[in-house]
């Protein structure tokens, strides 16, 4: 499955393989294996007659829409439904981060800088995703495993109020001071959401929108069904022990 969504002689392969993940996998893999691709920008043109897109427009397409070209796609879970509304908000404001930095020469330079003070994101399946400080121990500028130079850095980073090692992406990290820390990215990476709430809430209060308007489609009450958040980008354990992580494709 690997091999079709990285193929590099057509977007149509990849595409294909997508939609085939979009019917035929467990709902609860669908953000894992989808994730790594929300903001690829390789051209595709889906339609004829109509636009270019991008894979990465493609991919967020079978997340946030039930309707494909007529087609009816599989109803996904509602706690999962839900719970990809979340993480895909969140993947925009790290989306948009990561080109605010990288049209910042001097921010760009600090960030590479052995021991610059950042403030990073962290999260695991038992707590929301949320801002803490960082030291940056350097930079990663090629791929980990082919040796390609990077599009985006990304970083090697240890956060001393717990002393684990993580590799985080250019949109995961902030200059100090940008945020206040213990608040998810949902409320402080530029959205007009309530931003008096802290590190308890942790995006819900996004989360708990979309419920009240999804079950009102769907004709049932908010209280009647209560899930709990969490997997995902973030799905690791507490932040205990020293350690590393890649993504690198």
């Amino acid at each position: 499955m690997h091999l079709m969504l990285e193929h590099v002689d057509s977007p149509y392969i990849r595409c294909i393989g997508f939609l085939y993940l979009r019917y035929a996998a467990e709902p609860s893999t669908l953000w894992t294996w989808f994730e790594p691709y929300l903001h690829d920008d390789e051209p595709v043109q889906v339609r004829q007659g109509r636009a270019d897109t991008t894979v990465g427009e493609f991919v967020r397409s079978l997340l946030e829409d039930m309707d494909y070209h007529g087609t009816r796609l599989p109803r996904l879970p509602l706690t999962i439904e839900r719970q990809v509304k979340v993480k895909l908000l969140q993947s925009e404001r790290i989306e948009e981060r990561a080109k605010q930095h990288m049209e910042n020469k001097a921010a760009m330079e600090y960030f590479q800088k052995i021991g610059a003070r950042v403030q990073a994101l962290y999260g695991d399946a038992d707590n929301p995703v949320t801002w803490y400080d960082a030291v940056v121990d350097r930079a990663i500028l090629r791929d980990l495993e082919s040796g390609e130079l990077l599009e985006r850095p990304k970083f090697y980073v240890t956060f001393p109020e717990y002393g684990n090692t993580e590799i985080v992406t250019l949109g995961e990290v902030d200059l100090p001071g940008s945020n206040d820390l213990k608040r998810s990215p949902v409320e402080s990476g530029g959205s007009k959401m309530d931003c008096g709430r802290g590190h308890d809430d942790g995006g819900r209060t996004f989360e708990r929108e979309h419920r009240r308007r999804d079950d009102r489609y769907r004709g049932r009450s908010y209280d009647d069904d209560r899930h709990r958040r969490g997997g995902g980008r973030y799905d690791r354990s507490p932040p205990r022990r020293e350690r590393s992580r890649s993504r690198d494709r």
